[in-house]
């Protein structure tokens, strides 16, 4: 069975983002007796100018196109999930969330991330604060030494840094985008359909190659 690397460009405070995992995971589901897919998390920060502690969700509920709250409670439907924005009271700097992520061990990544969306678009949980990341991360059987360096350094800070510099340089301004095989980059959130076609071309490429 061939193996497609999936790379998921994503900020935990992007609702498209949290639809866009719930749907990569069906496409997934789909495909799991076809393709093996290898899914990593990479960060992005879709509002760099929030500051540590976050700003009133009133701000940003300004800047909502009319019809987007509809938009998103039918799409998260569909992926039986829930965005409930009346739980959240911040809305966070998660550049931590992202620091974290980045440390621990690679095949723990993407089921964090799980966990940190669900906890904040679905129960309003601030994730800027450490000890909820640290539970988290426990939950999911992240080792000690990784905790310990998250919470007593800046480790991690670097590289997310640059991670999130290259995405832009990449003009990567919508997420979740998708990159298959570290080459071919897919911007925005798409169908099962469309993502479920674009893995299959990426294994006609790798057969072609072989």
């Amino acid at each position: 069975m061939l193996t497609v690397h999936i790379e998921f460009i994503s900020d935990y405070i992007c609702p498209w983002c949290y639809i866009g995992k719930a749907r990569l995971e069906r496409v997934k589901k789909k495909l799991i007796d076809e393709i093996n897919l290898d899914i990593v998390v990479s960060p992005f920060l879709l509002y760099p100018s929030i500051p540590k502690g976050g700003v009133d969700k009133t701000v940003f509920s300004k800047k909502t196109k009319p019809g987007m709250g509809r938009s998103l409670r039918d799409e998260a439907n569909v992926e039986g999930i829930e965005i409930n924005y009346k739980n959240i009271e911040q809305i966070p700097n998660s550049l931590e969330a992202h620091r974290l992520t980045w440390l621990v061990e690679p095949h723990l990544k993407y089921e964090l991330a799980k966990r940190i969306f669900h906890g904040y678009f679905e129960h309003g949980e601030n994730i800027e604060d450490e000890n909820l990341l640290i539970k988290k991360a426990q939950q999911v059987g992240v080792g000690k030494n990784i905790i310990e360096k998250f919470s007593t350094s800046d480790k991690g800070k670097t590289e997310v840094d640059l991670a999130i510099k290259n995405a832009k340089e990449e003009f990567i301004s919508v997420v979740p985008s998708l990159r298959l095989d570290h080459n071919f980059l897919f911007p925005g959130l798409q169908t099962v359909e469309v993502w479920e076609n674009y893995i299959r071309r990426a294994v006609k490429i790798q057969q072609r190659n072989t």
